[in-house]
């Protein structure tokens, strides 16, 4: 479905443009939102910052001066999540007291760097998968980032759910060759 398809529905039925929007990129904000929220927010957070980008999108998106709708929901969907991750952080460093957290929490030189180099093997792979492109890197994150199982994506992506499978199974061997050229090893 294209981005005019979705606007041109927007524009002449409003209730459906936006059940066409929410289709066609939910899972694509609900990965942006995640990625910046899941250390600070609840899944609860999460979901609001998908809903609230959804419908600043169906309000304020001017299609005909707005350039891509793609690059404004993920733009919006950015920094929506930061906002909020922002606000999450405020309140908890208000909220939160020395005198509460015992000395041998803080973090030692030697978890610093392996958090790091989690996060970079971490990005590396979101690289990869996103490489491999659709429909394989979409059925990879819904399962393996949103736990969601092959009946239930075959839902959301209108296929078969033995085709989900058998494409999970062989873009998973592409990562697994791709990452081990890389020397990656999971």
């Amino acid at each position: 479905m294209t981005d005019s398809e979705i606007a041109a529905k927007m524009a002449s039925d409003p209730e459906q443009g936006f059940r066409m929007l929410f289709d066609e990129y939910h899972n694509y904000v609900y990965t942006i939102a995640y990625n910046i929220l899941r250390n600070t927010a609840s899944s609860r957070d999460i979901e609001d910052c998908v809903v609230d980008v959804m419908s600043d999108t169906m309000m304020n998106y001017d299609h005909d001066n707005g350039g891509s709708l793609k690059a404004y929901i993920g733009t919006l969907a950015k920094h929506r999540a930061i906002d909020i991750s922002r606000a999450i952080s405020r309140k908890t460093a208000r909220t939160l007291s020395v005198d509460d957290s015992p000395i041998n929490e803080f973090v030692s030189d030697e978890n610093v760097a392996s958090n790091v180099e989690n996060a970079d093997i971490a990005r590396i792979i979101m690289e990869k998968i996103e490489e491999m492109g659709p429909p394989d890197s979409e059925i990879l994150i819904q399962k393996y980032f949103f736990d969601r199982n092959s009946t239930a994506i075959a839902r959301v992506m209108k296929m078969n759910p033995v085709t989900v499978r058998s494409r999970c199974s062989r873009a998973v061997k592409r990562l697994k060759k791709i990452l081990t050229e890389l020397d990656i090893t999971l």
